[in-house]
């Protein structure tokens, strides 16, 4: 690894690295106190000296785990780093985020005084969030524990991430407005439920989930009485026995390459309607005609190679 690091750094780019049937790219420079990053579609993994600090931290790609499961996930990244070191040791879960899109309440910034937390900095730390003058969600707590509840199709508008709506298939109206609540938890608090194993939290998600929804709820304000006091609001009962954890569709990488192609063929249309307008050209064949003219020019004169371009691109495609 040291090798190919040393490579891309004198090449100025990440460098393929095949591993378990796997090809992933090796960055030019580490992250944090770790010494290599290996850069997979699918996960990042980073590998250190493991002296006061575990020897690989790695983190799943939500789009994998969307397309696999949790499970399948896991498995395949353990495969990987046991093919990189050899054996695998113990493994510890750091942080999970567990997760429900939900459709018919619609949150709203008036509803911010409904919420107790049992954070101990309730009030230091609440965000509300607005688009414009679009309320957008909240943010609850910090650091151990985090909770998001947003818009979510406002968010996948701005992400790109239409697969998601091949996630939610027949179980969501993607076209009616759907919101998530999200919870982040940590080490810290993955301890105090007496849970170490990426795989024993994953078994464990509806019960961290009905943890969650204790830690933070909605309540319906009753006149008089205190906050502590009011009773659960009948939607935050009815999200508290939502099934919690990822849903899954083997269709998501099809749309991710879809997406991606879509984007790729606006942003040629742009340049090439761009390049054919300065050079008085209108028809389309035409068009492509002068823009393979002018890129064959290019590389000719910057001692390039179309294959060799396309070739080297297809071997970082991970």
């Amino acid at each position: 690894m040291e090798l190919l690091k040393i490579k891309a750094q004198v090449a100025g780019q990440a460098q393929n690295f095949a591993m378990d049937q796997r090809k992933a790219l090796i960055q030019a420079s580490g992250w944090g106190s770790y010494r290599y990053w290996l850069r997979c579609g699918d996960f990042d993994v980073f590998v250190g000296r493991g002296r006061s600090m575990p020897a690989v931290y790695a983190r799943i790609a939500s789009e994998f785990i969307h397309e696999v499961g949790p499970l399948k996930a896991l498995a395949d990244l353990r495969s990987f780093v046991g093919a990189l070191l050899d054996q695998v040791g113990e493994t510890i879960c750091s942080r999970v985020d567990i997760c429900a899109d939900f459709q018919g309440w619609v949150p709203r910034s008036e509803d911010y005084d409904r919420f107790i937390t049992r954070s101990r900095r309730n009030t230091s730390h609440i965000a509300v969030h607005h688009d414009g003058r679009r309320f957008t969600g909240f943010t609850f707590g910090r650091d151990a524990m985090v909770a998001r509840l947003y818009d979510k199709g406002l968010e996948i508008a701005h992400s790109g991430k239409d697969w998601m709506r091949e996630v939610w298939a027949h179980r969501l109206d993607a076209s009616a407005p759907v919101w998530r609540l999200e919870f982040q938890l940590r080490r810290q608090v993955l301890a105090e439920c007496s849970l170490s194993e990426p795989q024993d939290v994953v078994a464990q998600q509806q019960s961290l989930w009905a943890y969650a929804m204790q830690w933070l709820s909605l309540r319906e304000p009753i006149p008089g009485a205190t906050r502590t006091r009011w009773p659960v609001a009948g939607v935050w009962a009815d999200l508290t026995r939502t099934e919690a954890g990822v849903a899954y569709s083997p269709l998501v990488r099809k749309r991710i390459r879809e997406h991606d192609e879509s984007v790729l063929v606006r942003g040629l249309t742009g340049y090439a309607s761009s390049l054919a307008a300065l050079t008085g050209v209108s028809d389309l064949d035409l068009a492509m005609l002068v823009s393979r003219r002018r890129v064959g020019e290019y590389m000719d004169a910057t001692g390039r190679d179309f294959r060799q371009l396309v070739h080297s691109k297809r071997e970082r495609l991970v």
